[in-house]
């Protein structure tokens, strides 16, 4: 699942599914809009996802981001390589360092 765009969650709460995680299988999500990380990392752990790439600060939702975060982990690239794709499309957009880009969006977790 990938989600790309406005963090509608920002403007107005919604109920989460309550639902019973199934550990058996693997369900990965991408979620690029403001400060993705709080409020969707939760209710999508609490589904059973697999957060591979969420936002922890306010951020421009460009598909770019997304296309090359897809590109590295559909050419085999684990989800360090997806997150270091992510910062590094977004670093060239927005002018910035990719330190700047992977530290201050995408959580301090990407290896630059």
């Amino acid at each position: 699942m990938a989600y790309n765009g406005h963090n509608g969650v920002m403007d107005f709460a919604i109920e989460w599914p309550k639902k019973e995680p199934d550990k058996n299988v693997s369900k990965p999500a991408i979620v690029l809009c403001c400060i993705s990380s709080k409020y969707f990392g939760p209710p999508l752990k609490g589904v059973g996802a697999s957060p591979l790439l969420l936002t922890t600060q306010l951020k421009y939702p460009g598909a770019f981001v997304l296309h090359d975060a897809l590109e590295a982990w559909l050419g085999g690239g684990g989800s360090m390589d997806l997150r270091e794709a992510a910062a590094r499309a977004y670093s060239k957009n927005q002018h910035i360092s990719v330190k700047a880009a992977a530290g201050g969006v995408f959580g301090s977790s990407v290896r630059i």
